[in-house]
């Protein structure tokens, strides 16, 4: 009886470090990853059910992990690389861990929903003060002209945060409440999304602003039902970006007006991604993709690489990474890295498109909204086309697989590639590995 509740009360603890993550995210990346780091330690000292560890994702993150570290050892700069790799299962099985912690008590997820929902709001009402005022509510003054940053300070990270992080606040609202919510509540909804647009615009992150619009794209696309409220959305959300495009400001000026003399026709034939810095990063990592195609140059070897006669280009070429995900993955881990990030990107595009067309053309839901809303968060954190941050950066790798584990939790015994003869042949080898163990 002890026992038990010593394990229960373990339990409870490892459950609100997950429920408090939102705020870490906030604090920075030291709390964020310490908390991430504890969490997938614990994976091995409580889970010991089979399901955890005979599943695809396991086996598929095991070999990507398996993958870095091979690359990692025959990098240039290995101890740089390794210090990266060596130490990346902590995602993989922090995700892993948090459907466990799901399975024991859903109500986790409502707590999760209401903890991001406190941090969306409370960003919000400090971006706005510190955009009138110049400081935030805890005195944190705008480090950046015209870069409204709230409790992020110099790392002008608060629009990547909201974009990426609302997807799994929108799964979690069909989650605690249901899709007959957002016909009650729809103007709610829409002021929530014109407070989120706007606080978007005022960090002047131009990925963010774009991927936002991104986003909103998706849920009308993909989201079931709700006809009539997405056309209303839609129309709310034109208002909202157009008002705001309007006026001439700073934030205009630089999220709009610079990105368009930035992606400018460079000596009048060549098209120049971006900004130059940009296309610069994008050509130094493809030449070494082009060098180094099998296993890549090694994770976070770009910085040094960059530096060689081959790769450099001018005084813009280097930086810690090449700000895209696509491209980072092909340098760092050449093709075979890159097979497994073609894969993901593969299996959660084909879910979203197969759900639409049994949708469209069968009249059936295959998925619900709270689990499209999942594989949407999933699918604009690698989204191939548009800048971004460090792949192996540990603040936004737990982005990364926040959603992961409560989408696997979702889906149970579903799979999704269930059509593909691969999938077909690797189940029969689970059923031969289960037979064994």
């Amino acid at each position: 009886m002890a026992f038990k509740k010593t394990y229960f009360s373990e339990i409870n603890l490892l459950s609100y470090l997950i429920i408090l993550l939102p705020i870490f995210l906030i604090s920075g990346p030291f709390l964020t990853d310490l908390v991430i780091s504890i969490l997938a330690v614990f994976f091995f000292v409580f889970v010991r059910e089979k399901k955890f560890y005979l599943n695809y994702f396991f086996l598929f993150f095991c070999l990507f992990y398996i993958v870095l570290v091979i690359s990692s050892c025959f990098a240039d700069f290995k101890y740089m690389s390794l210090k990266s790799s060596l130490f990346y299962f902590r995602f993989g099985f922090f995700s892993l861990f948090f459907w466990y912690l799901i399975e024991k008590n859903k109500k986790i997820l409502s707590n999760i929903f209401y903890i991001l929902l406190f941090c969306f709001i409370a960003i919000f009402i400090d971006s706005f003060y510190q955009f009138s005022t110049g400081s935030n509510i805890l005195n944190m003054k705008i480090v950046f002209e015209n870069r409204v940053s709230s409790f992020f300070g110099d790392e002008l990270k608060m629009g990547s945060y909201l974009v990426r992080l609302f997807p799994i606040l929108l799964s979690l609202y069909f989650f605690v409440f249901n899709d007959k919510s957002i016909k009650e509540k729809l103007y709610i909804n829409i002021f929530f999304l014109f407070l989120l647009q706007t606080s978007i615009f005022l960090s002047g992150e131009r990925t963010s602003f774009f991927l936002f619009v991104l986003v909103i794209l998706l849920f009308l696309i993909f989201l079931n039902k709700l006809k009539s409220q997405k056309i209303f959305i839609l129309c709310a959300y034109l208002i909202f970006t157009f008002s705001l495009l309007s006026f001439d400001s700073p934030f205009k000026e630089r999220i709009i007006n610079l990105t368009i003399s930035q992606t400018q026709i460079a000596g009048g034939n060549k098209i120049q991604i971006f900004s130059k810095q940009y296309h610069e990063h994008y050509i130094s990592a493809w030449r070494m993709f082009k060098n180094n195609k099998v296993i890549g140059v090694g994770p976070k070897n770009f910085r040094e690489k960059c530096k060689e006669r081959e790769y450099y280009i001018s005084d813009l070429t280097c930086s810690t990474h090449p700000h895209n995900t696509f491209l980072q993955i092909l340098a760092e881990t050449g093709l075979i890295g890159f097979a497994f990030y073609l894969i993901t990107n593969f299996i959660i595009w084909y879910s979203l498109f197969k759900s639409l067309f049994y949708k469209l053309i069968f009249k059936k839901l295959i998925y619900n909204n709270f689990q499209i809303s999942l594989f949407i968060a999933i699918s604009i954190s690698i989204f191939p086309f548009s800048p971004s941050g460090n792949f192996f950066n540990n603040w936004i790798s737990a982005i990364y697989y926040f959603p992961v584990g409560i989408l696997i939790w979702s889906l149970g015994k579903e799979t999704i590639l269930d059509d593909f003869f691969v999938i077909k042949w690797l189940k029969k080898q689970f059923t031969k590995i289960k037979k064994f163990v």
